[in-house]
């Protein structure tokens, strides 16, 4: 559809407590560029988006601004101040949303997603109403009890569910109505869905998708952002 409008809004109010600093996450720069400007990249390099939402943590509004406007000039967005938790913020960026007739939730830290993939995931939302990508788990999991490992988890049927995703305007406004413990304790979007009823279709995610969460992260991404192999221990 020629005349579709596509919202894309963009999780960076993450503190990024786990890196140990005081700076946001999607501040980081990798090979001379933020993940936030990387993600937006990315994602603009799928050229179906029209207009960006960005929600950062309340007091880098400016400092975010700054960035985008020097590295993407003439980018249609927004910035926003986010709130405590995810869903918050992702609420926040939602009433920004307008008439879209669709909506990408996608992470500031998740730099590598493939052109493909965003294809993959609008599709599936046009045709369901929500759309999320997924990975089937290959490690086996443990359930923990304080220190000490409970049980194992079957990883049949068991799947990582990755971003962006991607709902019809009505189908995400009606999940964020739903207030409850669910809001404010989902981690994802497509949670919120399922709590309110409808049904999220799930496409091939992909591996290098990764989503930046500890500092070393910042190195297998930006590997793969210059084509660089690797740096692996050969195996006797």
């Amino acid at each position: 559809m020629n005349d579709e409008r596509i919202v894309c809004i963009i999780a960076a109010a993450g503190r990024g407590i786990r890196f140990g600093r005081e700076m946001p996450k999607s501040f980081y720069p990798v090979e001379g560029r933020t993940l936030l400007v990387r993600s937006i990249e990315a994602l603009g390099a799928w050229g179906g988006i029209s207009r960006y939402i960005v929600v950062v943590p309340a007091g880098w509004e400016a400092k975010a601004r700054e960035r985008l406007e020097d590295e993407l000039p003439g980018l249609d967005c927004t910035v926003l101040p986010g709130g405590e938790t995810r869903q918050e913020s992702v609420s926040i960026g939602l009433t920004e949303v307008g008439d879209a007739d669709l909506i990408i939730v996608h992470d500031a830290c998740r730099p590598v997603v493939s052109v493909s993939l965003i294809a993959r995931v609008v599709d599936a939302a046009r045709a369901h109403g929500a759309a999320v990508p997924v990975l089937e788990a290959t490690d086996t999991l443990g359930r923990l009890r304080d220190d000490v490992l409970e049980g194992i988890v079957p990883r049949e049927r068991v799947v990582e569910i990755q971003t962006p995703q991607a709902f019809t305007n009505e189908v995400l406004r009606a999940a964020f109505e739903t207030v409850d413990e669910t809001i404010r304790s989902a981690t994802d979007e497509s949670s919120l869905v399922l709590a309110a009823g409808h049904s999220v279709r799930v496409v091939e995610g992909e591996r290098w998708n990764i989503k930046v969460t500890v500092k070393e992260d910042l190195e297998i991404v930006a590997s793969l952002l210059v084509g660089k192999r690797l740096d692996l221990p050969v195996c006797e």
